[in-house]
């Protein structure tokens, strides 16, 4: 499919539609973007908790203080927005 402006005795094609390969380069173009924002947010949440996680499971701290993120909580909770965001937008879009 195209779209087509005519003039005159004239036709020229201003669009058309994307093939399938350039569609799906797209996809994964944007899908890594995705991913890798996904991961950035995810590390550094994870920097976050490395302090307090030994072998992948969390371990009480021997205080009564309890766990404050370095960055601020209302940081730290952005960051765990923007992770839930991508991996809904993931979702989303891989279903498609």
């Amino acid at each position: 499919m195209r779209l087509v402006r005519f003039e005159g005795d004239e036709s020229q094609t201003i669009a058309r539609v994307p093939s399938s390969q350039v569609e799906l380069t797209h996809f994964r173009n944007v899908t890594n973007s995705v991913v890798q924002d996904a991961l950035n947010v995810w590390s550094d949440i994870w920097g976050e908790l490395e302090g307090d996680v030994a072998c992948g499971a969390a371990v009480a701290t021997e205080d009564d203080k309890g766990f404050t993120p370095s960055c601020g909580w209302p940081a730290f909770l952005e960051k765990m927005w923007v992770l839930r965001q991508n991996l809904d937008f993931l979702s989303r879009f891989s279903r498609q």
